[in-house]
């Protein structure tokens, strides 16, 4: 389901009903005159209806299931959109255009992160993290690393060019001709500095047990086998102690750990079609009868 389409539709969902409810003249307002002919509320409706209506359902159903199951507060949804702020900004964009070139306002933007939010929350729900675990990530915090890494698709070219390696050969130059990961592999595959909310767990934590000038063997991620050469490390000030950002590091944490059990998030499927099959969803207009079988499982038939 496109996320950022889906929220437009709701929005545009709940204004067209919005107007209708409100309106003095009902289906019959009309919401735009001109000498060619007028615009209703109901023709509104139906256009919208026809070209995003199950989208629009799908996400208005998805926000009231999760809203009512999950709490997410005004502060984090401000520093949701503030840190998506900060992203866009740094790659010199203005928050306002970009906002714009993805067909989108601030307030439905702030509408996608609260979803979002919700949705973060489901997929938490149930994942365990050991206080060990937080305390080693809030270590981790207290320092930066900066590497290069060799990205290949399987594990025998990275034994392969981790042998070459250990017998002498150039890692930058290994990098460019070998590391499937194009934009790094130019640049002998240099990463840059990272904190350890940057880059996939296993990487992670092979980045920050190696000393500066090693290279590790073959390290496996979703995305292949990597061979990693840490390039030095620096110290980092932390904003906070253990205690006043344990809750933070733990949602941020069971993320993770959730993201990379179920990276197709069948697992939050299954969350949110019990959420709609418990709150007993029953869709009355016949057009839209096929809208939610995606996590009800079969066409919710009309209740009347």
């Amino acid at each position: 389901m496109n996320i950022k389409k889906g929220i437009l539709a709701a929005t545009l969902a709940t204004s067209v009903l919005t107007l209708a409810a409100c309106g003095n003249g009902g289906m019959d307002e009309k919401v735009a005159t001109s000498k060619v002919g007028d615009v209703t509320v109901e023709q509104l409706y139906k256009e919208m209806k026809t070209s995003a209506g199950s989208q629009a359902l799908q996400l208005i159903m998805l926000e009231n299931v999760l809203s009512d199951k999950y709490k997410v507060t005004d502060k984090e949804v401000d520093k949701k959109i503030e840190d998506q702020k900060k992203q866009v900004e740094a790659q010199g964009t203005d928050f306002k255009t970009y906002l714009s070139s993805q067909g989108m306002t601030e307030d439905t933007f702030k509408r996608y992160a609260k979803l979002s939010l919700l949705q973060e929350a489901a997929q938490r729900d149930g994942v365990k993290v050991s206080d060990e675990e937080i305390k080693t990530y809030y270590d981790r915090l207290g320092k930066e690393v900066k590497a290069s890494h060799i990205l290949v698709a399987d594990e025998k070219t990275a034994k392969k060019l981790k042998k070459q390696l250990d017998d002498g050969a150039d890692f930058a130059k290994l990098a460019k001709k070998n590391s499937t990961d194009t934009g790094t592999g130019a640049n002998g595959g240099e990463l840059g500095w990272f904190g350890p909310d940057q880059m996939v767990g296993a990487f992670t934590d092979a980045a920050y047990s190696m000393k500066k000038g090693e290279i590790s063997d073959p390290v496996k991620s979703d995305y292949g086998y990597h061979i990693i050469k840490l390039e030095g490390t620096k110290d980092k000030k932390v904003d906070g102690t253990l205690d006043e950002k344990k809750d933070e590091i733990k949602k941020t944490l069971q993320l993770t750990k959730a993201k990379a059990e179920d990276p197709n998030q069948t697992k939050l499927q299954e969350k949110v079609s019990k959420l709609m099959k418990d709150a007993d969803v029953k869709i009355e207009d016949k057009d839209l009868k096929d809208a939610l079988a995606s996590f009800l499982g079969s066409s919710t038939t009309e209740s009347k």
